[in-house]
Protein backbone atom coordinates (compact mmCIF):
# COMPACT_ATOMS: atom_id res chain seq x y z
CA UNK A 1 0.00 0.00 0.00
CA UNK A 2 2.67 2.53 0.67
CA UNK A 3 4.11 1.87 -2.80
CA UNK A 4 0.75 3.51 -4.12
CA UNK A 5 0.69 6.73 -1.63
CA UNK A 6 2.60 9.39 -3.96
CA UNK A 7 4.14 12.10 -2.16
CA UNK A 8 2.47 15.29 -3.46
CA UNK A 9 4.21 18.23 -1.30
CA UNK A 10 6.95 20.11 -3.53
CA UNK A 11 10.56 18.30 -3.51
CA UNK A 12 13.54 19.89 -1.94
CA UNK A 13 16.63 20.48 -3.08
CA UNK A 14 17.94 18.01 -0.49
CA UNK A 15 15.36 15.26 -1.61
CA UNK A 16 15.95 16.08 -5.59
CA UNK A 17 19.67 15.49 -4.89
CA UNK A 18 18.25 11.74 -3.17
CA UNK A 19 16.64 11.45 -6.15
CA UNK A 20 18.67 12.16 -9.09
CA UNK A 21 21.76 9.90 -7.52
CA UNK A 22 19.24 6.74 -8.57
CA UNK A 23 19.32 7.70 -11.78
CA UNK A 24 21.29 6.68 -14.99
CA UNK A 25 24.49 9.13 -15.29
CA UNK A 26 23.18 10.40 -19.20
CA UNK A 27 19.86 11.68 -17.85
CA UNK A 28 20.13 15.13 -16.74
CA UNK A 29 17.85 16.75 -14.17
CA UNK A 30 16.74 19.93 -13.06
CA UNK A 31 14.07 20.95 -10.06
CA UNK A 32 11.85 23.28 -10.98
CA UNK A 33 8.94 24.84 -8.55
CA UNK A 34 9.73 21.06 -6.41
CA UNK A 35 9.33 19.00 -9.46
CA UNK A 36 12.16 17.03 -11.30
CA UNK A 37 12.14 17.54 -14.72
CA UNK A 38 14.17 15.61 -17.11
CA UNK A 39 16.29 17.08 -20.22
CA UNK A 40 15.54 16.18 -23.46
CA UNK A 41 18.71 14.80 -24.92
CA UNK A 42 20.37 17.93 -26.87
CA UNK A 43 21.04 18.37 -30.26
CA UNK A 44 24.76 18.02 -31.71
CA UNK A 45 24.23 22.12 -32.67
CA UNK A 46 23.81 22.86 -28.71
CA UNK A 47 26.64 20.89 -27.54
CA UNK A 48 28.82 22.98 -30.15
CA UNK A 49 27.91 26.05 -28.72
CA UNK A 50 28.14 25.47 -24.97
CA UNK A 51 31.48 23.49 -25.95
CA UNK A 52 32.21 27.09 -27.98
CA UNK A 53 31.28 29.16 -25.09
CA UNK A 54 33.58 27.42 -22.56
CA UNK A 55 36.28 27.37 -24.88
CA UNK A 56 36.41 30.91 -25.41
CA UNK A 57 35.67 31.71 -21.76
CA UNK A 58 38.88 29.63 -20.62
CA UNK A 59 40.97 31.63 -23.44
CA UNK A 60 40.01 34.57 -21.67
CA UNK A 61 40.92 32.88 -18.09
CA UNK A 62 44.47 31.38 -19.62
CA UNK A 63 45.18 35.15 -21.13
CA UNK A 64 43.67 36.93 -17.76
CA UNK A 65 43.30 34.65 -14.88
CA UNK A 66 40.34 36.50 -13.35
CA UNK A 67 38.40 36.64 -10.36
CA UNK A 68 35.68 34.35 -12.14
CA UNK A 69 35.55 30.69 -13.05
CA UNK A 70 32.95 28.84 -15.84
CA UNK A 71 31.93 25.84 -15.99
CA UNK A 72 28.68 23.69 -16.89
CA UNK A 73 26.56 20.68 -15.49
CA UNK A 74 26.14 22.46 -11.85
CA UNK A 75 22.84 23.36 -10.37
CA UNK A 76 22.20 27.12 -8.95
CA UNK A 77 19.97 26.76 -5.96
CA UNK A 78 17.37 29.69 -6.24
CA UNK A 79 15.48 28.51 -3.26
CA UNK A 80 14.23 25.32 -1.48
CA UNK A 81 12.71 23.58 -3.82
CA UNK A 82 14.51 25.47 -7.12
CA UNK A 83 17.66 23.80 -8.85
CA UNK A 84 18.05 25.01 -12.62
CA UNK A 85 21.23 23.86 -14.55
CA UNK A 86 22.56 26.48 -16.80
CA UNK A 87 24.13 25.45 -20.38
CA UNK A 88 27.30 27.22 -18.83
CA UNK A 89 27.41 29.60 -16.00
CA UNK A 90 29.98 31.58 -14.64
CA UNK A 91 30.76 32.07 -10.78
CA UNK A 92 33.43 33.66 -8.20
CA UNK A 93 36.74 31.86 -8.08
CA UNK A 94 35.92 30.44 -4.70
CA UNK A 95 36.22 26.72 -3.56
CA UNK A 96 33.48 24.86 -4.85
CA UNK A 97 32.23 22.09 -2.80
CA UNK A 98 29.70 19.65 -3.77
CA UNK A 99 27.35 19.94 -7.53
CA UNK A 100 25.12 23.23 -6.36
CA UNK A 101 26.10 27.17 -6.10
CA UNK A 102 24.20 30.25 -5.23
CA UNK A 103 26.00 32.90 -6.65
CA UNK A 104 26.73 32.96 -9.96
CA UNK A 105 27.26 35.92 -12.07
CA UNK A 106 26.31 34.56 -15.69
CA UNK A 107 23.50 31.72 -17.15
CA UNK A 108 24.26 31.16 -20.04
CA UNK A 109 21.27 29.02 -21.50
CA UNK A 110 21.21 27.39 -25.47
CA UNK A 111 17.52 27.78 -26.31
CA UNK A 112 16.05 24.20 -27.57
CA UNK A 113 12.47 24.15 -28.89
CA UNK A 114 11.36 22.13 -25.31
CA UNK A 115 12.80 24.39 -23.12
CA UNK A 116 12.50 27.94 -24.70
CA UNK A 117 9.72 28.83 -22.93
CA UNK A 118 11.08 27.95 -19.52
CA UNK A 119 14.64 29.52 -20.39
CA UNK A 120 13.10 32.55 -21.76
CA UNK A 121 11.05 33.34 -19.18
CA UNK A 122 10.99 31.13 -16.09
CA UNK A 123 14.48 30.86 -15.69
CA UNK A 124 15.12 34.45 -16.32
CA UNK A 125 13.07 35.60 -13.61
CA UNK A 126 14.59 32.97 -11.31
CA UNK A 127 18.07 34.01 -11.76
CA UNK A 128 17.20 37.12 -11.55
CA UNK A 129 16.27 36.65 -8.34
CA UNK A 130 19.77 36.12 -7.00
CA UNK A 131 21.61 39.15 -6.18
CA UNK A 132 24.86 37.80 -7.53
CA UNK A 133 23.74 37.52 -11.13
CA UNK A 134 24.77 40.36 -13.49
CA UNK A 135 23.65 38.95 -17.14
CA UNK A 136 21.66 36.33 -18.47
CA UNK A 137 22.47 35.27 -21.91
CA UNK A 138 20.26 33.25 -23.78
CA UNK A 139 21.80 31.99 -27.31
CA UNK A 140 19.74 30.38 -30.42
CA UNK A 141 21.05 27.38 -31.48
CA UNK A 142 18.84 27.57 -35.17
CA UNK A 143 20.12 31.45 -35.96
CA UNK A 144 22.72 33.93 -35.21
CA UNK A 145 20.62 35.39 -32.23
CA UNK A 146 22.05 35.91 -28.47
CA UNK A 147 19.26 37.74 -26.00
CA UNK A 148 21.90 38.95 -23.45
CA UNK A 149 19.85 40.61 -19.95
CA UNK A 150 21.68 43.05 -17.85
CA UNK A 151 21.31 43.77 -14.13
CA UNK A 152 22.44 47.19 -14.69
CA UNK A 153 20.06 47.57 -17.87
CA UNK A 154 17.10 46.45 -15.39
CA UNK A 155 17.25 43.14 -17.47
CA UNK A 156 16.30 44.83 -20.70
CA UNK A 157 16.46 42.53 -23.77
CA UNK A 158 19.23 43.65 -25.74
CA UNK A 159 19.59 41.15 -29.09
CA UNK A 160 22.50 40.34 -31.19
CA UNK A 161 22.19 38.68 -34.98
CA UNK A 162 24.93 39.16 -36.76
CA UNK A 163 27.99 37.10 -36.86
CA UNK A 164 29.94 40.30 -36.33
CA UNK A 165 29.03 41.13 -33.13
CA UNK A 166 30.73 40.57 -30.02
CA UNK A 167 28.84 39.14 -26.87
CA UNK A 168 29.93 42.18 -24.01
CA UNK A 169 29.63 41.38 -20.55
CA UNK A 170 31.74 44.76 -19.04
CA UNK A 171 31.57 44.12 -15.85
CA UNK A 172 33.78 41.52 -16.31
CA UNK A 173 35.53 42.36 -19.39
CA UNK A 174 34.53 39.85 -21.20
CA UNK A 175 33.93 40.41 -24.79
CA UNK A 176 33.00 36.95 -27.07
CA UNK A 177 33.02 37.27 -30.61
CA UNK A 178 29.78 35.99 -32.44
CA UNK A 179 31.90 34.20 -34.55
CA UNK A 180 33.00 31.97 -31.83
CA UNK A 181 30.28 31.26 -30.34
CA UNK A 182 28.99 29.77 -33.52
CA UNK A 183 31.68 28.48 -34.98
CA UNK A 184 31.35 24.94 -36.70
CA UNK A 185 27.47 25.15 -36.24
CA UNK A 186 25.17 24.35 -39.20
CA UNK A 187 22.13 26.85 -39.21
CA UNK A 188 18.73 26.06 -40.82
Amino acid sequence: MDDLVRKTEPMSVEEYFAFSDTRPDDEKWELIDGEPILQASPHSRHQTIVGNVLGCLYAIRQERRPSWTSMAGIGVRISANNLPEPDVLIRPKTPQVGRECDDLIVAFEVLSESTADKDLRWKRKAYARLPSLMYYVVIAQDAVEIVVYARAAKFAEQRLESLDARLELPALGISLPLAGIYQDVELS
